[in-house]
């Protein structure tokens, strides 16, 4: 004798949820979360050598922000532009 058991695809994957491994983190995110909450550790206590460090390690997003904020955009020169630059800057 067979018996048929039949269940919805919602309920199917609620019960492979446990199953699944947990998903990995980007190393990326990794080290900048940590470096943030070295940031706020710092900043909250009086150690110089800690802040020393965070003053050189700084966290990514804020560093990449800084570098990429430039208000006015430069515009490529031309070849000829560049020559007539570099001749009139050799004489």
């Amino acid at each position: 004798m067979t018996q048929v058991v039949t269940v919805s695809a919602t309920t199917a994957s609620y019960a492979m949820d446990t199953a699944k491994t947990p998903q990995r983190t980007s190393r990326n995110s990794f080290v900048e979360e940590n470096t943030r909450h070295l940031a706020e550790k710092a900043a909250a206590s009086e150690d110089f050598q800690l802040r020393a460090l965070i003053s050189v390690v700084q966290p990514p997003a804020l560093a990449l922000y800084f570098l990429t904020a430039s208000p006015t955009t430069h515009a490529q020169a031309s070849l000829k532009d560049t020559l007539e630059a570099y001749k009139n800057s050799a004489a």
